[in-house]
C-alpha cells in the first residue's frame, strides 16, 4: 500500500476550518494567541486516508495543504556486490 506525506504551511493558514469540515479525523482547529489555525493530527497517512485528506487540501481557500506520495528506497547491488539506495515508485507496505 502506498503512503503519503502531508506538507502543511501553517503560516499561510487562515483558520477557515474548511479542512476540518471534510476531514475531521485528521484535521483540527487550535487556538494560539487568540488566533485559530488548522493542524493535522498526523503528517504521514495511508492510502485509505488519502481521499479525505486530499479533499481537505482541495477545499483549502489558501492552498496551504499539499500531499505527496512517499517514494520507497530499495537497495541496488552493482556487479561487485556494493549496494546503494535508489528511489523507486514501489508502494510501501
Amino acid at each position: 500500500m502506498a503512503k503519503y506525506k502531508i506538507i502543511f504551511d501553517k503560516k499561510a493558514c487562515i483558520g477557515s476550518g474548511a479542512c476540518t469540515s471534510v476531514c475531521p479525523e485528521n484535521w483540527e482547529l487550535v487556538e494560539k494567541n487568540g488566533e485559530f489555525k488548522a493542524r493535522p493530527k498526523k503528517l504521514e497517512i495511508s492510502e485509505e486516508e488519502y481521499v479525505s485528506n486530499s479533499e481537505a487540501a482541495a477545499i483549502c481557500p489558501v492552498e496551504c495543504i499539499t500531499i505527496e506520495k512517499i517514494k520507497a528506497k530499495r537497495k541496488v547491488m552493482d556487479d561487485e556486490g556494493f549496494g546503494e539506495d535508489e528511489e523507486d515508485d514501489v508502494d510501501l507496505d
